[in-house]
This record gives structure tokens, C-alpha cells and sequence, in this order.
């Protein structure tokens, strides 16, 4: 699934922007497109987030990335996390 995340639909490209906002849709430092899904409690004064790579666009729904190409990318060879 070549490509670059943000040009299958606007709405994702506008969400990636930041422009506005904090986006809750960023690439990561290893190249895969994470979604923040929550905040967790840290010894920091702010709260982290909880990133979760995402797969297809939430906006037109277009597959972005696949499972296996996340698990390249970041090097994760976990069996327990296939769905």
C-alpha cells in the first residue's frame, strides 16, 4: 500500500495538519501512521497518549497500511497482536 499517508482524501490531510490543533493523526519517527486513542497517567506533570497504528483512513476508508508492513517498520514480532 505505496503511498503517502494524507493524499487519499482531504479530510486526512487536514487532520494530519495540525495547523489548528494538536492532530491526533501523526506519522511516526518510524514511519507508520499512528492515531491517538487515549491518554495514560505518567510520573510527568501531562498525561501521555495512546497511539494505535491505523490501517484504513477513518474519512473515505482507503486501507493505508497493513499489519505486516507495521510490524516491518517497527520491528515488532509479537504473534499475540494478530487480528
Amino acid at each position: 500500500m505505496a503511498g503517502t499517508f494524507g493524499s487519499c482524501c482531504e479530510e486526512l490531510k487536514d487532520a494530519m495538519s495540525g495547523e489548528e490543533f494538536e492532530p491526533l493523526i501523526t506519522l511516526g519517527d518510524d514511519g507508520v501512521l499512528y492515531m491517538s486513542v487515549g491518554l495514560v497517567e505518567l510520573d510527568e506533570e501531562e498525561p501521555g497518549m495512546v497511539d494505535h497504528p491505523v490501517f484504513f483512513c477513518p474519512f473515505c476508508g482507503k486501507g493505508l497500511q497493513t499489519p505486516e508492513e507495521v510490524k516491518e517498520k517497527t520491528g515488532d514480532d509479537d504473534e499475540e497482536d494478530d487480528a
